[in-house]
């Protein structure tokens, strides 16, 4: 009995030394640098200590109070003295002092092995506060996911006195790590703490957690809370992220007042930032010479941390104003500052180039605008994205450049062959495939027309050795994706060669024109509000033939092009065929190239296509119900018999038989075999990929040497495998 009541006694000894030690602590804590051996709860706690003759104890709370007044040497030293004397039941609470003392010190490593070291005492009263100096310390080294885990111990101990302060660690913990969601939680959880010291700090905070997330509206809330605070020491930040949110939404007026009063503030660590953010706020609503001034202001400051990025905007400005040789001093000046992240010299590159091409920013994509655009209204935790926009910008324009830089293909006057196969068939195999798609490339006169850009087009149009400046022209017969899919991709390629085109070179890129049907044109949808790379968009219109002289359009290309409607399905109903007439240098027709496209037989197509020069005709796959019976003809596509039927029509100089259908298996040579048969015409060729027929003469490319040879001299080559490429040679590339 009498040994539990002296245990009573002990334990009711050690828990009031510890009361009254944690008292002291805080009293020091509020005292700070002021904090002396006279203070109330730290006289209370050395009495209490003398009185139980523990002079250990007396000098623990010494070394706490040298501790709070920044004397870390002199307390560290006190701690090392003292470190045998302390008693086993107390090692957690040195332990802890001396992580205190280590970690203010800026040993952090060994502050970390001393708070682990009390958390490891089963004795330590108040493990909370030792886990919540453990995370402050990881957080100080960047260990941030060691911190939470801290944090979140510190949370599950029921004897933490104030939360909140816990809670907004731990917000600003998973803020770093981006987990926003997380973050505003804990900043949520740490308002609810009536004890927490600095709401406002938690509101600055949660604003710019939700701000981060998208959430500007709630943002804002927290930001003019954080405003409504007293305690508030210095409103000029939080005035600046208002004034980013309320930008962010549109709201410039009153992002301007937001700013106008974060300058107000005399604590403002850096006016220049804001500068640069009314800058933004005054050119989004027109005032371009007001946000000249702004910028001017924030490269007047010093320790502005970014001035590249002011100078870009400052440039932007400039443009905007319409003072070109003042944008272009001022990128300049950009690139010569230091850029961290390369976000504001991709920018002020990308800016030079648009000034050197003359690009309007309304013609530019929205990517680009978004380039183009001036930016620095958000905080640093956009610099990682910025680092990858430049990046970005950077590796694409050193590609762009070397394109750029290669020559063209120098053939003149060609109709090439850049389509193997038909229909989503050539979408069935990786990136070795023997079933290319693609389309047609017409070279006349120094200009040159894409025709029916399906699948795989420009991989083969880049094989033959053209290139994207060579383009002056697309046309589209019908809205099918292996006859238009890479129509988007040539107008992104042309886009990008036309804005990084010099002006003064002649000939540079030039507008290109596209030309499509009905169909084509209502389904396909361009990002660019009003494009300067390509001429006002002409849609060919079905039904009477209406020929379209392109030689009075503003591109100047001498074809002439006479569409007319076909029958291909009800899902394109205005799907066309057409002949172009390629003109001389007075305006008279010189050839004349007929094109069914894909369309069924129909009585009056040969009407359309009489007295043509060449005729690219589709066969498709033919059916074995009309090889059986020579009545029968497919209803979407000519087959066999439409097209035996209409080269007997039209008795052209020399068909072209393309649209062969890879479905079942490889019948190029068999089916032309029968159709020179069927038709009476001998002069019938395979269109196969990589075919180069040379106008006016009709000569062909021979495949092996590149002579120009007669068609009716030329032979053609099985492919080495199935599906594969025909060869078209010459007699001195054969054995005869």
């Amino acid at each position: 009995m009498a040994n539990q009541s002296v245990k009573r006694i002990l334990v009711n000894v050690d828990s009031e030394f510890s009361r009254l030690f944690w008292a002291a602590r805080f009293e020091q804590s509020q005292y700070g640098k002021e904090a002396t051996a006279n203070d109330p709860a730290h006289k209370a706690a050395v009495a209490f200590a003398k009185a139980e003759g523990w002079p250990w104890a007396e000098q623990l709370l010494a070394a706490s109070r040298l501790d709070w007044t920044g004397e870390y040497d002199q307390a560290l030293q006190l701690l090392t003295k003292l470190e045998a004397s302390i008693p086993e039941n107390w090692q957690g609470l040195f332990h802890f002092v001396r992580g205190a003392a280590l970690s203010n010190n800026g040993e952090y490593d060994e502050a970390i092995k001393a708070y682990r070291k009390a958390l490891d005492d089963p004795k330590l009263e108040s493990p909370a506060k030792a886990w919540f100096n453990l995370g402050l310390t990881l957080d100080v080294k960047g260990e941030h996911d060691e911190a939470i885990k801290a944090y979140r111990k510190a949370l599950d101990d029921p004897k933490l006195e104030s939360p909140g302060k816990a809670w907004f660690n731990l917000g600003c913990a998973l803020g770093v790590k981006g987990e926003e969601d997380e973050a505003i939680n804990a900043y949520r959880k740490a308002l609810d703490d009536p004890k927490l010291e600095s709401p406002e700090k938690a509101w600055f905070n949660l604003g710019c957690a939700l701000g981060a997330k998208g959430e500007h509206d709630e943002a804002i809330k927290a930001y003019r809370k954080a405003l409504d605070d007293p305690k508030l020491d210095s409103p000029g930040k939080v005035w600046n992220n208002l004034g980013v949110a309320l930008g962010v939404k549109g709201e410039q007026d009153e992002a301007i007042k937001a700013y106008r009063r974060a300058l107000d503030d005399p604590k403002l660590d850096s006016p220049g930032k804001v500068w640069n953010n009314l800058g933004i706020a005054l050119g989004a609503k027109g005032e371009h010479d007001e946000a000249i001034k702004a910028y001017r202001k924030a490269l007047d400051d010093l320790k502005y941390a970014t001035p590249a990025k002011a100078w870009t905007n400052l440039a932007q400005s400039y443009v905007d104003a319409g003072k070109a040789d003042q944008a272009e001093d001022a990128f300049a000046n950009a690139l010569s500052c230091p850029d961290p992240t390369g976000g504001a010299h991709a920018r002020a590159r990308f800016g030079l180039q648009l000034l050197k091409s003359k690009i309007t920013p309304d013609a530019l994509s929205p990517d680009d605008q978004a380039m183009a655009s001036v930016s620095g209204g958000g905080e640093s935790t956009d610099e990682i994205e910025d680092g990858v926009i430049a990046a970005i910008q950077e590796a694409g324009d050193t590609q762009y450049e070397k394109y750029i830089k290669r020559p063209d293909s120098r053939r003149k006057d060609t109709l090439s062959i850049l389509r193997g196969w038909s229909s989503a068939v050539t979408l069935l195999e990786g990136s070795e495939r023997r079933w290319r798609g693609g389309g047609y490339f017409l070279k006349w006169s120094g200009y040159g027309i894409v025709i029916d850009p399906g699948f795989d087009f420009l991989r083969n149009f880049h094989d033959a050795g053209y290139h994207g400046r060579e383009i002056s022209a697309v046309i589209v017969s019908h809205n099918h994706p292996d006859h238009n899919s890479d129509v988007k991709d040539i107008d992104d390629l042309r886009y990008e060669l036309f804005k990084r085109r010099d002006p003064n070179e002649r000939p540079g890129i030039q507008p290109y024109v596209l030309l499509w049907d009905q169909d084509t044109d209502r389904a396909t949808q361009f990002g660019f509000a009003n494009p300067q790379h390509r001429h006002a968009d002409v849609v060919l219109q079905s039904g009477f033939p209406q020929p379209l002289n392109l030689n009075d359009h503003r591109a100047k290309i001498p074809v002439n092009v006479i569409p007319f409607r076909v029958n291909h399905g009800s899902d394109v109903l205005h799907a066309m065929g057409m002949v172009v007439e390629l003109l001389d240098a007075e305006g008279a027709p010189a050839l004349k190239i007929g094109y069914t496209a894909d369309t069924a037989y129909f009585e009056d197509l040969h009407k359309h296509l009489a007295n043509c020069d060449v005729l690219i005709a589709h066969i498709s796959q033919p059916s074995i119900e009309e090889l059986k019976d020579a009545s029968k003809f497919k209803d979407f596509h000519l087959g066999y018999r439409g097209t035996a039927r209409l080269l007997k029509e039209c008795k052209p100089k020399l068909a072209l038989i393309g649209e062969f259908w890879a479905g079942f298996t490889d019948l190029r040579i068999s089916l032309v075999k029968g159709l020179r048969q069927r038709s009476g015409i001998q002069a019938v060729l395979p269109a196969g990929l990589a075919m180069h027929l040379r106008l006016p003469s009709l000569e062909i490319e021979c495949t092996e040497c590149r002579k120009p040879t007669a068609f009716s001299a030329i032979k053609i080559a099985p492919p080495t495998d199935n599906f594969g490429s025909l060869a078209y040679l010459c007699p001195s590339c054969i054995i005869g």
